[in-house]
This record gives structure tokens, sequence and C-alpha cells, in this order.
């Protein structure tokens, strides 16, 4: 049948279908985008803990106990008794938070590396799967649940668990459907409505993390390896230097006779 002897609804439908299919790979590209920067920081997040955040709870223990030293020699100075009960708790609170964050990261990979191949697949997946282009509710929870797993899969580079989805899926007797064309019609402009509400969604993610002040130094310190800069080996070397001030101090604190005037 040419386009002269198609019925408008016929016409209509192949337009919505043609719109819905480049809404699709727009939603895709940004949901993709979005979970390599997610995936990013948080490589970049460890690379900073391992090389300059951990030297920062190394200085803060070493602050606590450069102060309890002075307080200890010192009893009757309310100032240096308060200056060491602060300095434990900042100490402790970092000490806690740290570990925190090394429980959260332990089973997350050290470098994000995503291969075209890791690419390609989380983008078929994505058309295939993304909950935001399904009309039924339950299908739509099934659909949020293996887009996590999807997410998580692909930002933890598990290239097996991808292909195990779209093993599964790709053949899913529930992601085949036919229905009459004024059906059809309706629930192609419908998923439009939906695939467009995700992309305002996806792109307002984009922009906070943009914001974020890891984003921002992640960009600064890109940016700078690009000149032949490691921003980060200095910043470490920096703290190291302050590492070794602190404990020295500490030698000199515990070598002071009690009551000595500061």
């Amino acid at each position: 049948m040419d386009v002269a002897t198609k019925l408008p609804e016929e016409l209509e439908l192949k337009q919505k279908e043609t719109l819905l299919q480049q809404k699709l790979n727009d939603l895709t590209e940004l949901e993709l985008s979005l979970s390599t920067l997610q995936a990013d920081l948080r490589s970049f997040e460890v690379e900073y803990y391992l090389k300059v955040g951990s030297k920062y709870v190394e200085l803060d223990r070493l602050q606590a106990t450069l102060d309890a030293v002075l307080a200890s020699k010192i009893p009757s100075d309310a100032k240096a008794q308060k200056r060491a009960a602060e300095s434990k708790a900042k100490s402790e609170q970092t000490s806690h938070e740290a570990e925190q964050f090394q429980d959260v990261q332990q089973n997350r990979p050290d470098k994000f590396q995503a291969t075209d191949e890791l690419k390609t697949l989380y983008r078929e997946l994505a058309k295939l799967l993304h909950p935001d282009l399904t009309l039924d509710p339950t299908e739509k929870v099934k659909r949020n649940a293996l887009m996590q797993q999807i997410n998580e899969a692909y930002q933890s580079c598990n290239l097996k668990k991808l292909r195990d989805i779209w093993d599964a899926e790709k053949n899913n007797p529930e992601n085949i459907k036919g229905d009459d064309i004024g059906s059809a019609l309706v629930r192609a402009i419908r998923k439009i409505a939906q695939a467009e509400k995700r992309i305002g969604e996806a792109q307002e993610e984009l922009n906070q993390l943009h914001k974020t002040d890891l984003y921002v130094l992640f960009e600064t310190v890109k940016k700078e390896f690009e000149k032949g800069n490691d921003l980060i080996e200095k910043m470490s070397a920096g703290l190291g230097s302050q590492v070794i001030f602190l404990q020295n101090q500490i030698e000199k604190g515990e070598q002071l006779e009690p009551d000595y005037v500061g």
C-alpha cells in the first residue's frame, strides 16, 4: 500500500513511530551518558580517596594525637583540653566516614573503563527494556528493576551480566505486541510523552551532577592531566609533607615536661 492509499491514521501512526524512535535514541544516549558519568565519578572518588582523602584522615588522626599529647602536658589549660576533645571528635568522625566509604566501594572496580561492546549492549538493552516505554504498570515495575540491574552491570563493567539479561529478554513474548491501528497510535503518543518526561528528568540529573564539588574536581583534574599535570599526585605529595610535619611535632610534644608553658 503506497502513501496515497494509506488511511490518515496509518500515516499518523507512521509519523508517531518515527518520532518515538528518535525520542528513544535520544533517551538511550542520555541514559548512557548519565550512567557513564556516574561510573566515572565513582572511580575518580576511589582514586581521590586512596591518594588524597586517606591522607586527610591520617592528618586528622595525627592532629588529634598531637593535641592530646599537648593537653596531657598542661592539664590545667582549659583551651588545650577543649582543642584536644574537638580534634578527637573530628578524627573519629572522619575515620567513621572513611570506613563507610570503604564498605560501599569494596565491591566496585577501582577503574571504570567502558568498552564499545559494553556501550553497544547497554544501548540495545535500554531500547528494549526502558521502563518509560511501557504503559503497563506491572511491566513498568519489572523494567525498573531490570534497568537498575543493567546500570549496575554497566558501571561494574560486567559484560556477562548484560549478555545474560539480553538473552533472557530479547525473545520475551511480552515484548512483542500487535494491536489495531487506533490502539497502536494512542500507545505511541503516550510512549512519546513518557520518553520526553524521562529525557527531561535524566537531563536534570546530569545538570545536578555537573554542579557537585566532586564533578568540578573531576573536571579540573582531567583538564590538568591533559596539560601534563597530575594534580592528584601533587595534592598527595603536599599532604604527605604535612603528615611528616605532624609526626615530628608529636615526637617533640612527647618530650616536653608536664605543665610546660605553651
